[in-house]
């Protein structure tokens, strides 16, 4: 890869929807970190996750939403105010969050975790 800033940024923004997702990935809970021997995992909607940084943090939600195009998500209760009174969600960078519960609904998601965790 190379080491040049312009090109790494133009990668990161032209890449495509399946190498999106490797950019929306969030650190494990100590618990979760144990239980699927791994550190980091693609966050989904419907994981809670801890805000780690920024003004919201502290704060615990659900994910109600992930932006793939800006490599984004939103939180339930991380809102801003509008100019005219209105509440809009606050996109976060997924570094900046830790999943403490994951959403396995998923049978795919499930497999891939376990299967992961079998590897390791």
């Amino acid at each position: 890869m190379t080491e040049q800033p312009h090109k790494q940024r133009k990668r990161q923004a032209n890449a495509s929807l399946h190498e999106r997702h490797a950019q929306v990935r969030s650190t494990l809970a100590a618990d979760l970190r144990e239980e699927y021997d791994q550190r980091s995992v693609r966050v989904n909607e419907g994981d809670t996750v801890e805000v780690m940084r920024g003004d919201y943090a502290g704060e615990t939600g659900e994910v109600v939403n992930v932006d793939l195009k800006d490599a984004s998500l939103f939180v339930e209760d991380v809102t801003l105010e509008t100019a005219d009174g209105e509440e809009v969600p606050r996109p976060l960078d997924a570094s900046n969050v830790r999943v403490t519960a994951l959403d396995l609904d998923d049978e795919r998601r499930v497999e891939r975790l376990e299967s992961e965790a079998d590897t390791a």
